[in-house]
């Protein structure tokens, strides 16, 4: 029980700005931190479902309902996966050999592309979220999208070899148990079902979405970083989340034209 509830602290210690207990930082509480990085997706779900029930009560327009489900991931991860999207968009745009594109990715300052690919992507999440139809099984399914994209990207920084044997990113792996894969995919099968519970056509859309995701991420890490880093994995992590919700809006768009 104690190794689960460090690798709890650790992985929203990490990956949100919600405050937790001072634990010792070594290879012990590091174990689970990959495997509970999906319960930080379910904390943002459950915020924007807070948000949700609060907007009901004092009858704010969806424009404004819109504006929270784009900037409460954000708020609640503190941007740390954001951060990770734009170096890499730096780093992609800079058509350079794999040396080059790392260097960039360490680089702490956010050139042109960065900011132009950071401004493309909210514009759009924020179009996706408005295209809702907001519900509580809408909302809920939302949530679920967070869960898998933490998900996808634990599984592939955990499958795929890094580009470095230094960062954040190489202490978790090191530290990792194998467990994690086990109760990433645990993670990935419940939140599957329950979104096929909510809406069989958005669980079924969830899979390969997800899965194109993880492949394309897996083969630019490969191809164009040699291998996988902190970085890639927000990159991963922020293109699951606007292609999961794009095929949640795609699906429901699907059911309402058609059935």
């Amino acid at each position: 029980m104690k190794i689960i509830l460090h690798a709890v602290v650790a992985a929203f210690a990490t990956f949100s700005i919600i405050p937790m207990p001072r634990i010792d930082w070594n290879e012990k509480s590091l174990r689970g931190l990959l495997g509970a990085l999906p319960l930080v997706g379910a904390v943002i779900g459950g915020a924007c479902c807070l948000f949700f029930w609060l907007s009901g009560l004092l009858q704010l327009p969806p424009i404004l309902t819109a504006a929270a489900l784009t900037l409460i991931p954000l708020a609640v991860s503190g941007g740390i996966h954001m951060d990770g999207f734009a170096d890499t968009v730096d780093a992609l745009k800079s058509y350079g050999e794999p040396e080059k594109k790392r260097a960039i990715l360490k680089d702490p300052h956010a050139g042109a592309f960065a900011v132009i690919g950071v401004t493309c992507y909210i514009l759009l999440y924020f179009a996706l979220s408005a295209a809702l139809p907001y519900s509580w099984e809408m909302l809920i399914l939302l949530g679920i999208t967070h869960v898998l994209a933490r998900v996808t990207g634990a599984l592939l920084s955990l499958l795929l070899p890094g580009s470095t044997n230094q960062g954040m990113l190489h202490a978790f792996r090191e530290a990792a148990s194998r467990t994690n894969m086990i109760v990433l995919i645990i993670w990935a099968v419940l939140a599957l079902l329950g979104a096929a519970f909510l809406s069989p056509l958005a669980a079924g859309a969830f899979l390969p979405a997800s899965a194109a995701v993880f492949f394309y991420v897996r083969h630019t890490a490969k191809k164009q970083f040699g291998g996988m880093s902190g970085d890639l994995a927000g990159f991963c992590i922020s293109l699951a989340e606007i292609a999961l919700l794009f095929v949640l809006v795609l699906s429901e768009r699907v059911v309402t034209l058609w059935f």
